[in-house]
């Protein structure tokens, strides 16, 4: 099945990107004037295109800057600074080919972050050695798996529901066994993440049943159907996607913390029963449990944090239930309480395979070994 995914996102991708038209790379070279246009404020900007057919040849575009930061080394208040890689959107060309009108799409950001990104690579890999680099492993499979076969199919139309869950269960299952090997350990972590993820897909099913949430403010889904040309959006099923992914991390955190736990509990004392081995289990996993609670809850609120500032501000001109009714708002809070949940209840369920599943080994190895005698 994920083969057929993957097989199927490969068309989707360029489908979707061959329909239009790449912005422009250039440079900034000069900030010049500035001024005013239907009551936003603007500079003219002077930018030497630096990629595709148009390479060396230097162009004047606006860059509208109403509410955008001030450059400290110039009076006038832009967006940009001189020597700024940017992208440029063209409006219009004249019979020659050259820009006749384009403005300033975005600052270039990428390769700042490509180089942020190598030094947490090394991060991992210096201070978790093998496991670190096992991490790296894993999440490159995740980031793949996302971007090349989850957002591509949702954009084509496929189920996110049925996608997501998919990918889910593949990156649960490969991530555990890369990172805990083939062992009853593993096994325990595999149930316990999946029974939380599963709970709280339900759980986000169930009350969205009720409460009718998508999660997007009208103009993000308009910008969404306008930009992958697709109007049958299942933007509930992206709600479902977005918490059982955003719940994965840390429910398999969770769960792999316990399974390892009740597995050096058993090695130490080999006659511990069951019920004692569970008790410890669920002992650890309380003392984890209000950490990692946090930890998804803090994640999902600094992740929305421009909505956390929309409730104070409907708080100041109405009561706070009819700031929580907001579509945005209380698909936050959703988020933040079933991926809770789901991690809440992952505890006991890996404590409990992960008890049975460890003693059984032990049993079945003294068997072995009886026989041998």
């Amino acid at each position: 099945m994920i083969f057929i995914l993957l097989f199927s996102s490969i068309f989707s991708v360029k489908a979707v990107s061959d329909e239009y038209n790449k912005p422009i790379h250039g440079m900034v070279v000069k900030i010049e004037s500035q001024g005013d246009k239907n009551s936003q404020r603007f500079s003219n900007v002077d930018v030497k295109i630096i990629s595709g057919k148009l390479k060396g040849k230097t162009v004047t575009v606006q860059n509208f800057v109403g509410g955008k930061i001030k450059d400290e080394n110039s009076s006038t208040q832009s967006f940009v600074k001189v020597g700024d890689e940017v992208l440029i959107n063209v409006d219009k060309y004249d019979k020659s080919g050259n820009v006749k009108s384009a403005y300033i799409y975005e600052i270039v950001r990428y390769k700042y972050l490509y180089k942020l990104g190598i030094f947490f690579i090394l991060l991992l890999i210096i201070i978790g050695g093998k496991k670190g680099l096992k991490s790296v492993i894993t999440l490159a499979i995740t980031g793949v798996m996302v971007l090349k076969v989850l957002i591509p199919l949702v954009i084509q139309g496929f189920d996110p529901v049925v996608v997501s869950s998919i990918i889910c269960m593949f990156a649960i299952v490969v991530n555990l066994v890369i990172i805990g090997g083939k062992n009853e350990k593993t096994l325990a972590a595999i149930i316990g993440t999946s029974g939380g993820v599963l709970i709280a897909g339900i759980i986000t099913m169930f009350s969205n049943s009720i409460i009718r949430v998508n999660g997007l403010t009208d103009d993000q889904m308009q910008s969404i159907i306008y930009t992958a040309q697709n109007s049958n959006f299942d933007f509930q099923g992206l709600l479902f996607a977005g918490i059982i992914m955003g719940a994965l991390g840390a429910v398999m955190d969770v769960s792999i913390s316990i399974a390892s736990s009740v597995k050096e509990i058993e090695d130490a004392k080999p006659d511990i029963t069951v019920r004692e081995l569970i008790k410890s289990g669920m002992n650890v996993g309380k003392d984890i449990m209000g950490t990692m609670a946090n930890t998804l809850i803090l994640a999902y609120v600094g992740g929305a944090m421009y909505i956390m500032i929309m409730v104070s501000s409907y708080s100041y001109s109405t009561s706070i239930t009819t700031a929580i009714d907001q579509d945005v708002i209380a698909s936050e809070i959703l988020k933040a309480l079933a991926g809770s949940i789901g991690l809440i209840l992952a505890i006991p369920i890996t404590t409990v395979a992960a008890a049975l599943l460890v003693k059984r080994h032990r049993e079945k190895m003294q068997g072995i070994s009886e026989e041998g005698k």
